[in-house]
């Protein structure tokens, strides 16, 4: 399944990824939302939660499309946190440079946190390697046999290498 972004810009990695990047480890997509494997696991099944809309910060957003996000960040936190066992999960989102923000497409970090981590609760991507991309994908297969109720029955993307 390919879902373009809407309004895409093609200088952004997220609507690059949409745009059927094979780089790109999607947990789940739907026709608004996509959440795919963070490329940097600051603790393991990191994901990033995005609109499929091109928008920069959450004040560009619709409240539809800011809800959708948000509770399809809770849908994946619920499931990673199940895949790794983890009893906490981070959920935070940058806005503006000034904030963090890097990439300049909306996303919601989601950072299933393992009992006794005591790492800090955000983190800067440059500060990681790269996962290899063949961890990537069974990390999201790994996510998605945990996802229930409707978002289990929307076709996720997937490849195999």
């Amino acid at each position: 399944m390919e879902t373009l972004a809407l309004d895409a810009d093609p200088g952004c990695p997220f609507c690059q990824n949409l745009s059927d990047n094979p780089q790109c480890a999607f947990v789940n997509r739907s026709s608004t939302v996509s959440s795919f494997v963070n490329p940097r696991q600051f603790r393991p099944g990191s994901m990033l939660v995005i609109p499929n809309r091109h928008v920069a910060t959450v004040f560009d957003m619709t409240p539809e499309e800011w809800s959708a996000v948000a509770v399809h960040a809770q849908q994946m936190a619920a499931a990673a946190c199940a895949a790794f066992g983890a009893p906490g999960v981070n959920i935070f989102q940058n806005n503006g440079r000034s904030a963090g923000q890097t990439v300049f497409h909306v996303h919601i970090h989601v950072v299933p946190r393992p009992e006794g981590d005591e790492g800090p609760t955000i983190f800067g991507g440059a500060y990681f390697d790269k996962t290899p991309i063949a961890e990537r994908f069974a990390i999201a297969a790994r996510i998605r046999e945990h996802l229930s109720g409707p978002i289990r029955e929307q076709e996720a993307l997937h490849r195999i290498e």
